[in-house]
């Protein structure tokens, strides 16, 4: 490598990073995912654009030269490798199967319907939309695949963004679109053994019996990870906390060597290593183990650095506009939106969610996102789909991404209005909490809830707050956390606000401690007034100035003066 190349390397990188960045934080101003302005960032540089612009600029820029390539794309493969292994780590899959009864149903249901639909229509349209001499089966199944996979971190984003993440239904779906991708990606593995290696034309079509065997390994390698090898990780992650070894460098760098070891697994028993990475998060995902503090930082190197190259990258030497055909692209962005909607809703009739739950949920598995991206890329690194095909993926992704956000808000809106206002009571603030650790606030919250309320069995009440706490953690960032848990025989749903001056740590995204507490107990038919209780505090508590005047006051009536208005003003129906 010259000097020449790797000063074009570094101009390239500059380029393509900056415009990526900013592309996608004007997105996400928008409340919109920064993946479509990475995309739109490659489009404008590649040749979509400039290619058709100045054609010359644009080869001076990106030249055809093995060495140049070769460079951008190492940074790419970084990229992919590193998304997958945050990906992993949103795969909490404890929570999942503690929540199999429904979790289970709505992700089966979720991914089979549009599989089954993408693989009928791939199969019946073959010679149509197969561009590649790949093996029918082997494209059908891709093409379903390709439809049915969800994105887990754009629905995830979404979820923190309408503060309603921690919520029963935030955990349901988070659970639901886990098994989502891990299946998924599962069935992609066994696609890719089924063609050959990756990217290797002289990698040979494995045959039934190689096949049946890649199929058996990549299953026990999946299995594994998820259970032996979780527990493994999460006590020498815990190790490292008890010894006050430096964090998160630590954990960081020990996540980072168990993905490339993971990799390396993958790899080895014939499935592409990205699946490797995915497990890898995947058994490093244990909460009580890596910190939200840890894994957010993990979340922004890969997020800031390396996803906006990989996302721009990949449209940098592809052409949309020649490539783009309307009938394929809409086939695909069909399938995959009716499909996976479908799927999802029929799950949720299967497995009986409340009827308010049902659209929402099934709206939140529409996303492509990066997990569509991704397996577009792999697809075509790997021979099994032409541009035309990739390009058809590429949109259904980023145009359902774009359409989940608006979507999911309304169906929230559309629910009945609740005027959530009149659970909260002066009686039930707990103006300074002595609790200094998070369980032991969770026990003085409940004890003290008890004595508002004589019915509550304090020990029973205690016990499912905590198991809900331990399932998912509440804490929402801002300085708030929400223990909750739906209590049968709960005659009417109580709130309670606790204050902590010094502030308790709960494990949230954003490391800060939480200093108001509100512990909210509904009855366990009443699923749609705990989101919507959750709702009001993020709209009335959104400002800071807000959250540290109530944190300053020093007694009840103060706090209810404080508290009281916020309430009043952002319920969706004005209290008396």
């Amino acid at each position: 490598m010259s000097e020449s190349q790797l000063l074009l390397f570094l101009g390239q990188v500059l380029m393509v990073l900056l415009l990526a960045r900013v592309l996608g934080e004007l997105f996400r101003r928008f409340n919109q995912p920064a993946l479509a302005g990475e995309i739109l960032a490659g489009l404008l540089l590649g040749q979509t654009v400039l290619g058709h612009l100045s054609p010359d600029l644009y080869h001076g820029l990106f030249p055809d030269d093995a060495v140049q390539l070769a460079l951008f794309d190492v940074v790419a493969q970084i990229g992919i490798l590193f998304l997958l292994l945050v990906i992993g780590l949103e795969v909490d899959v404890v929570s999942a199967w503690k929540l199999r009864n429904q979790s289970l149903g709505v992700a089966i249901s979720g991914v089979i319907v549009p599989l089954a639909l993408g693989f009928g229509f791939a199969y019946a349209f073959y010679d149509a939309w197969a561009e590649v001499p790949t093996p029918r089966i082997a494209f059908s199944l891709f093409v379903g695949t390709a439809v049915a996979i969800t994105a887990i971190t754009v629905v995830a984003r979404l979820l923190f963004d309408l503060r309603i993440l921690k919520s029963d239904l935030g955990l349901l779906l988070i659970s639901a679109l886990a098994i989502n991708d891990l299946l998924g990606w599962v069935v992609l593995a066994i696609v890719i053994g089924m063609v050959g290696s990756l990217v290797s034309d002289a990698a040979p079509a494995l045959d039934a019996p190689q096949i049946g065997m890649v199929v058996v390994a990549t299953v026990v390698f999946a299995g594994a990870g998820a259970t032996w090898g979780r527990d493994l990780v999460t006590r020498i992650l815990q190790w490292f906390d008890q010894q006050e070894l430096p964090s998160p460098a630590t954990p960081l760098s020990f996540v980072v060597c168990l993905g490339l070891a993971c990799g390396i697994v993958a790899q080895a028993i014939g499935v592409h290593p990205i699946f490797g990475f995915l497990i890898a998060g995947l058994m490093a995902g244990d909460p009580s183990a890596l910190s939200e503090h840890t894994r957010s930082v993990i979340t922004q190197m890969v997020e800031s650095i390396f996803v906006p190259l990989f996302f721009a990258g990949i449209c940098l030497h592809v052409d949309f506009a020649t490539q783009f055909h309307p009938g394929l692209v809409f086939a695909i962005t069909a399938l995959s939106i009716l499909g996976k909607f479908f799927g999802a809703w029929l799950g949720t009739w299967i497995v009986r969610l409340p009827a308010f739950d049902r659209i929402p949920v099934a709206i939140a598995h529409i996303p492509g996102g990066s997990m569509g991206v991704l397996l577009a890329v792999v697809a075509k690194e790997s021979h099994l789909i032409g541009p035309a095909m990739f390009v058809a993926i590429v949109f259904a992704s980023i145009f359902s991404s774009l359409l989940v956000g608006p979507a999911l808000s309304w169906s929230l809106r559309r629910r009945e209005a609740l005027n959530v206002v009149g659970f909260f009571s002066r009686r039930a603030i707990l103006p300074a909490l002595h609790a200094r650790e998070r369980f032991e606030a969770i026990d003085e919250l409940v004890r003290f809830a008890a004595g508002v309320e004589s019915q509550l069995d304090a020990e029973r009440v205690g016990h499912a707050v905590r198991t809900r706490e331990e399932t998912m953690g509440t804490g929402i960032g801002d300085g708030i956390a929400v223990p909750h848990a739906r209590l049968p025989g709960l005659a009417a749903p109580l709130v309670v606000c606790g204050v902590s001056r010094d502030g308790i740590d709960w494990n949230a995204v954003d490391d800060e401690p939480a200093h108001l507490l509100f512990l909210i107990l509904t009855p366990t038919d009443e699923e749609d007034t705990q989101l919507e209780i959750l709702s009001t505090l993020a709209r009335g508590l959104g400002e800071a100035s807000v959250r540290d005047r109530i944190v300053a006051c020093g007694t009840a009536d103060g706090i209810w003066a404080a508290l009281h208005p916020q309430l009043r003003k952002s319920s969706k129906l004005s209290g008396p």
